[in-house]
C-alpha cells in the first residue's frame, strides 16, 4: 500500500468494484475462536479482533469469489440485503487493502 491511499496497482482502494477478487495475504496469522477471528499482523505488532460478519468475510477472501458473489453469500447468511452487504464488503475490503492484509487477485 502506498502512502497516498492507493493500492499497489495504483487505484484508490475505495474504487473497488463488485467484480474484484481479493485474497488474504499469507503472512497474516489468524484463528477463528467461536465464530470470531483474531488476526495477527506481526510486521506491525498489531492484533485485530473481527466480529462474526467480518470473520465470515475474512474467511471468504481466498481469491476465488468476487465481492458481488460474497455479498450474495453474506445476504443469505446474515440479515442484510445484497446491496447493503456489497457496500459493507467494499468498505471492509478497502480497509484491509489499506492495511496491507489482503491483495487484489483480479478485477476491481
Amino acid at each position: 500500500m502506498k502512502e497516498d491511499g492507493r493500492t499497489k496497482r495504483g487505484r484508490p482502494a475505495e474504487s473497488l468494484g463488485g467484480g474484484a477478487v481479493l485474497a488474504r495475504r499469507k503472512e497474516i496469522a489468524w484463528r477463528d475462536f467461536e465464530g470470531e477471528a483474531i488476526l495477527v499482523v506481526t510486521s506491525r505488532d498489531e492484533i485485530c479482533h473481527l466480529n462474526p460478519a467480518a470473520t465470515f468475510l475474512w474467511e471468504s477472501l481466498d481469491g476465488s469469489s468476487t465481492l458481488s458473489e460474497l455479498a450474495e453469500k453474506m445476504s443469505g447468511s446474515f440479515e442484510v440485503d445484497e446491496e447493503q452487504a456489497l457496500a459493507d464488503i467494499r468498505a471492509f475490503a478497502s480497509e484491509l487493502l489499506e492495511k496491507g492484509m489482503v491483495e487484489i487477485v483480479k478485477g476491481g
